[in-house]
């Protein structure tokens, strides 16, 4: 049972599955129905409003809990079992991230006082939605791209069963001496993650699109008016319902890519250091 969940797990977070909501965000919402989407997000913003703190921490709980699983996927293996050094380097990972996040709220607190002391005493109002907004995206494309750049990096060593932090050392090390390489496979992938998301952003909108007027099914989900915490939760599982079936869909030319880029991976064919007795440093 273990095994298959880490492969599911792999299916749905593995690599840079994910990042195709955050490049081109109506993969996601080509599945919510578009009249409902409207009147829930009318709602947040007006008679609502009061509710939408609360749905900004949900939605940023859940990426949270999505880098988690993501991470679980590419740290945890059934071809490769090191518990000991496993189970440490998942933990590392989550107390890195929630420091991460730490970082992030930091810079949002500093770009508000910015934009309130711009606006006391210049009368400068700056788009604090749009940046807000912006950045959203680009931090949650950086962070995944980044970390399964780092699993994809330190993979060969952990297979011989050392933890993150000592895999982390020696990629760095190597790094030092074989930059080019390294750069071009993270260039590389990152370029895959972004091709292959607008090839699948087309297929979406057109190839989807078409084969469910043909066959009469609709294939939206339906959010409801945010009149209470009930109704928030539902909206906010839609949305994660919804983010499975863009992951699902997306996750074979998210194996595709890995596969192309895998071959200028760095530490290809390369003798990897062994922990003792096959477990963490």
């Amino acid at each position: 049972m273990h095994k298959i969940l880490i492969r599911i797990f792999s299916l749905l977070f593995g690599d840079f599955n994910g990042v195709q909501i955050f490049i081109y965000p109506m993969t996601l919402f080509y599945w919510i129905d578009t009249e409902s989407f409207l009147w829930a997000s009318t709602g947040l913003f007006s008679s609502q409003r009061y509710f939408f703190p609360l749905v900004v921490f949900l939605l940023a709980f859940i990426f949270m809990a999505f880098l988690v699983m993501k991470n679980h996927c590419a740290l945890y293996s059934d071809v490769w079992p090191h518990p000991p050094a496993e189970k440490r380097s998942f933990n590392l990972t989550v107390i890195g991230l929630h420091k991460l996040l730490l970082i992030i709220l930091f810079a949002v607190g500093m770009i508000y006082l910015v934009s309130a002391f711009l606006n006391y005493f210049y009368g400068i109002a700056l788009p604090l939605r749009v940046i807000y907004l912006m950045l959203a995206r680009i931090v949650c494309v950086l962070m995944i791209l980044g970390y399964a750049i780092r699993n994809s990096w330190t993979r060969p060593h952990r297979e011989k069963g050392l933890d993150i932090t000592r895999a982390s050392a020696l990629v760095r090390k190597d790094f030092r001496e074989r930059r080019g390489r390294y750069l071009l496979h993270a260039v590389v992938y990152a370029l895959l993650a972004f091709i292959f998301s607008a090839f699948y952003n087309l297929i979406v909108l057109n190839v989807f699109y078409l084969i469910f007027s043909i066959v009469g099914v609709s294939p939206n989900l339906y959010l409801a008016v945010t009149s209470g915490f009930p109704a928030l939760f539902y909206d906010i599982m839609v949305i994660c319902v919804a983010l499975m079936l863009s992951n699902l869909l997306f996750s074979p030319l998210v194996k595709l890519g890995v596969d192309l880029s895998e071959r200028l991976h760095p530490l290809r064919n390369q003798p990897m250091e062994e922990a003792p007795g096959g477990e963490a440093d």
